[in-house]
């Protein structure tokens, strides 16, 4: 992003991970995965109600509910594309659209993480600067998972003014 991009109604964020498709898919698209470096609980269900595997992709139509990591904080919503090792979008709360686009890079995979407003969304500034600044976190923390086997969230205070929780 710069100051000529920024943009009010949508952002983008990339970061090279040194993984395979493959896996960075798994953390993108499973409970399991989105677990390690972002939510603190998720859960993925199919339209006919059943409950996915912790380590099953989820796919399009699925719904789910999330909770953070030490925050009484929780969102739903559901999968609205799911390329297998390309693209993962999902609704993020009422008001957002998250897609997470996957492409191979020299044996790196690049991912882009895209949030805009839904249609119809009800437009916040605040939710939307403030999600930008937290995806950067939350990506870092991706490729800290990914590549080193460290987890950057706060776990041991209590402290909801804190980035990393």
């Amino acid at each position: 992003m710069t100051k000529d991009s920024f943009d009010l109604n949508e952002f983008r964020h990339s970061i090279y991970l040194d993984a395979a498709l493959e896996e960075v898919y798994m953390f993108a698209a499973s409970a399991a995965g989105i677990c390690k470096w972002f939510m603190g609980m998720a859960v993925y269900k199919e339209p006919d109600g059943r409950e996915l595997g912790s380590n099953e992709n989820a796919s399009r139509g699925c719904s789910f509910s999330c909770k953070w990591l030490e925050k009484d904080l929780a969102i739903e919503g559901r999968v609205l594309e799911a390329a297998e090792n390309k693209k993962f979008s999902f609704t993020f709360g009422k008001g957002f659209e998250v897609s997470f686009n996957l492409e191979n890079s020299g044996g790196r995979t690049l991912f882009t993480l895209h949030q805009k407003y839904a249609a119809g969304g009800e437009k916040n500034d605040f939710a939307h600067i403030n999600c930008c600044t937290c995806w950067v976190f939350f990506l870092t923390n991706l490729k800290s998972v990914i590549e080193n086997g460290i987890d950057l969230r706060e776990t041991a205070v209590k402290d909801d003014t804190l980035v990393n929780r």
